[in-house]
């Protein structure tokens, strides 16, 4: 993926997260899911996954392509944010739906 290609995509997560909007994201095959695209709401972004993640701020830190966005996939049944990895979203659609937080979590960006 192009530089400008993964400006362009880290910027429409945080514009749709800072409007509290769900966006479209392609993501790869993973064990769980099929390769495709994947209605998303986008909460924050950080270093790694779990409790070894150090939150990253939107806009002041440097954010690269290892780095993971923390996003609720919705209509997942499970209660919790997933994990993915900026480099591996391809494509971006916005869906121009917008969402309430879910379990008071906060949307960093």
């Amino acid at each position: 993926m192009k530089i400008d290609d993964f400006r362009k995509i880290v910027f429409q997560i945080a514009k749709a997260a800072q409007n509290r909007e769900t966006i479209a994201i392609y993501y790869p095959k993973t064990d769980n899911s099929c390769a495709g695209f994947r209605e998303i709401e986008p909460y924050s972004l950080s270093t790694d996954i779990g409790k070894m993640g150090e939150h990253l701020v939107y806009g002041e830190d440097l954010i690269g392509s290892g780095h993971i966005l923390n996003a609720y996939t919705v209509g997942s049944k499970v209660n919790h944010c997933g994990s993915f990895i900026l480099g591996k979203i391809t494509q971006i659609k916005p869906t121009n739906k917008k969402f309430i937080p879910r379990n008071n979590w906060q949307v960093e960006f």
